[in-house]
């Protein structure tokens, strides 16, 4: 591979006045779709001091290359490395972050401004240590995927929560959680059981800060395949004594929160069972429009 020269357009004084490090992997990704991540980062009009830390992992594509070498897009640092995977990138991402706070946006994502009102929350709430929100699917489908409140037992037991680009979280994580390089399907569940294994408090925040691209005919940077489900979650749990972790009150905050929060799916359902004309009557006038997916 050429050797390719990394660039920051941080002034070397501001380094020590960031808040916030935004890590964008690349590799091979279609030039629209890095253009328009780094885009949705000029115009989310962050109203903090903050580096943008963009990992150009060995992309072979000649059109992303060229665009990476040719962009200059402000509070950046471009660095390029030989091809090691996404995971072996963004940890290279995270080593260099600055700041408090740390975002790491895929590189077909993009930032919404209410990242503004997400580390204002961090910096006014010193308990909470991982900000989640729900997430804006567009690309193929839209729609919007509603958060429950965190539950360590859903997690580490049911089902991964969280992505990368719709959490934010504080620099000190990074200390003791990094991602793990040798595994290739659910390393966001992994990351993130292990920071919730160390005691690091989870909060949900309702407000999107961040659009998820979902295509069908071709993969987003976050959509994997799903046959190495099971094996997966056996390591994760390995790593550390999950049914330790899990207590009763867990258990129970898990089951409320489900329920409180699927209380119209539960309705809908009711409705299917005993009024099925009725509900076939509702969706052939479109009066009912299900946009909404709730964990």
């Amino acid at each position: 591979m050429e050797k390719r020269k990394n660039y920051t357009t941080v002034e070397k004084n501001t380094l020590a006045e960031i808040k916030l490090s935004i890590i964008v992997p690349v590799y091979n990704t279609p030039v629209p779709f890095v253009k328009e991540c780094l885009e949705s980062i000029q115009n989310s009009g962050i109203r903090y001091p903050y580096v943008v830390i963009i990992v150009n992992d060995g992309s072979t594509g000649p059109e992303v290359t060229r665009f990476l070498d040719e962009s200059c897009l402000p509070h950046s640092i471009k660095i390029n490395k030989e091809n090691s995977g996404v995971l072996a990138t963004r940890n290279t991402g995270l080593k260099l972050a600055k700041g408090k706070l740390i975002l790491c946006l895929d590189s077909d994502d993009l930032l919404l401004s209410s990242i503004n009102d997400a580390v204002s929350y961090l910096k006014t709430h010193r308990k909470s240590d991982i900000l989640y929100c729900d997430l804006q699917f567009f690309g193929d489908t839209s729609y919007l995927h509603k958060k429950c409140e965190f539950s360590k037992f859903q997690l580490m037991y049911v089902s991964n929560m969280l992505t990368p680009s719709s959490t934010l979280f504080r620099r000190e994580i990074i200390s003791e959680v990094l991602f793990n390089e040798n595994l290739s399907y659910s390393e966001d569940r992994d990351f993130f059981s292990r920071a919730a294994s160390l005691g690091f408090a989870f909060k949900h925040f309702c407000k999107p800060f961040c659009n998820y691209r979902k295509l069908y005919n071709n993969q987003s940077l976050s959509q994997k395949n799903i046959g190495m489900k099971n094996e997966v979650e056996s390591f994760i749990k390995a790593q550390f004594d999950a049914h330790r972790e899990i207590t009763q009150e867990e258990v129970n905050k898990y089951v409320i929160n489900n329920f409180t929060a699927h209380k119209k799916h539960i309705a809908k359902l009711l409705i299917i069972i005993f009024f099925p004309f009725l509900y076939k009557f509702w969706v052939s006038r479109k009066i009912y429009k299900n946009n909404i997916v709730i964990d």
